[in-house]
């Protein structure tokens, strides 16, 4: 019987991370533990950055572990070839379970099997460095690039800024699509919510572009919804809700280690009172400090867990005939508040590092771009020209 392996959540006194255990023993992998420990805690990344990297490098054990090959003699292409037709391990829906046969669509995108490449490739490099891989393999999974004349900097570093992704594992990206929910398609599914949680619930994640994450690690004392909140020591005007950083007993957390603001609507807020009112029914709510908690099934009182915003979205899907996720929503305040404002403001918001995965919300569709066109001031002047 071949090994299994899967993601598996750490917590330590420096933080959480995500590393992969065998799933006979539960006993944490080696190398890929020490590699996952760099990222978390060496390079600085987010516990979610952690867990993508484990799940992709889960899944190339997988792979070995089926061949009967061993991890360090790796063969990207017949990798790659294999995540084409392997199962999510976790997908909730059991007919997302199976294998893709023929003629059935990939069981991942190019996009996807690209990102699984780049986190086990790191982890190789990763070996390399630390001498725990042999390193004159590398050039089987990278080109190098010019050295530049580094000094006594960290090998790891060297590695990492000298070499990239050879070419033929570099699958050609799909063209994106549009991730957003359209808006008459949220209005519908706002229509279909069974209570004034999950009205809240969803039009939080739309009208905030909150993950969700972040929605779920809520505390009461982080919504500020007067027009002042001076009282409470916060000099920021208007309503707004912080975003902190914390580990919570349902596992939600903000993706950033950055604290931040972003204001709320008065919609919003009137949504947020009719919530309080059932909120404030229950005894064990009334005892919790986290915003959206249990309310219409045991365990009462306790906060919502990340599942059971996946569920009631699929929910929501389900009756209203569009799938929506919870990232989705994000999207669609995205979306709309790129049309609005500059990018690094919907940064900001977003709780983006960076403004390349902001323009992820930009969609310059036919539209927008002949009006670009027609305000440009060289074609005021040929109008002009025109009719002289």
């Amino acid at each position: 019987m071949t090994a299994m392996y899967r993601a598996f959540w750490f917590s330590t006194d420096a933080g959480a991370y995500w590393s992969v255990v065998d799933d006979e023993s539960y006993e944490a992998v080696e190398l890929v533990d020490r590699f996952l420990q760099y990222v978390r805690f060496g390079r600085g990344r987010t516990e979610s950055t952690t867990r993508k990297y484990a799940e992709a490098i889960a899944l190339y054990y997988n792979f070995c572990s089926a061949r009967s090959a061993s991890w360090a003699d790796p063969d990207i292409t017949a990798f790659q070839m294999w995540l084409r037709i392997a199962p999510s391990p976790r997908h909730p829906h059991p007919s997302k379970r199976v294998w893709a046969g023929p003629g059935h669509a990939p069981a991942r995108s190019n996009n996807r099997i690209n990102l699984i490449t780049y986190a086990v490739c790191e982890m190789f490099k990763f070996a390399a460095a630390e001498g725990l891989w042999n390193e004159s393999k590398l050039h089987r999974l990278f080109e190098m690039t010019p050295v530049q004349n580094y000094g006594p900097s960290d090998r790891r570093h060297q590695l990492s800024t000298t070499m990239i992704l050879r070419h033929r594992h570099r699958l050609r990206p799909q063209r994106s699509s549009r991730r957003d929910a359209p808006v008459d398609v949220v209005k519908t599914m706002l229509t279909e919510c069974l209570n004034a949680r999950d009205v809240l619930f969803v039009a939080m994640l739309a009208t905030t572009g909150l993950r969700r994450g972040e929605a779920l690690g809520l505390r009461l004392s982080d919504l500020h919804f007067l027009p002042t909140s001076t009282s409470l020591g916060c000099q920021i005007d208007g309503p707004h809700l912080h975003v902190v950083p914390r580990v919570n007993s349902n596992r939600a957390r903000a993706k950033n280690d950055k604290q931040r603001v972003v204001p709320v609507t008065a919609a919003l807020i009137n949504l947020y009172e009719r919530y309080r009112i059932d909120r404030d029914e229950c005894r064990q709510a009334r005892e919790s400090d986290f915003v959206f908690v249990n309310l219409y099934r045991a365990p009462l009182g306790e906060p919502m867990k990340l599942h059971a915003a996946n569920d009631l979205l699929s929910r929501l899907s389900h009756r209203t005939g569009q799938t929506v996720t919870p990232h989705m929503l994000r999207h669609t305040f995205g979306t709309g508040a790129a049309q609005a404002e500059s990018l690094d403001v919907v940064a900001e918001l977003l709780g983006h590092a960076s403004l390349q995965s902001t323009k992820t919300y930009l969609h310059p569709d036919i539209p927008r771009q002949r009006k670009a066109v027609e305000a440009g001031a060289l074609t005021r002047q040929l109008e002009t020209v025109g009719n002289s």
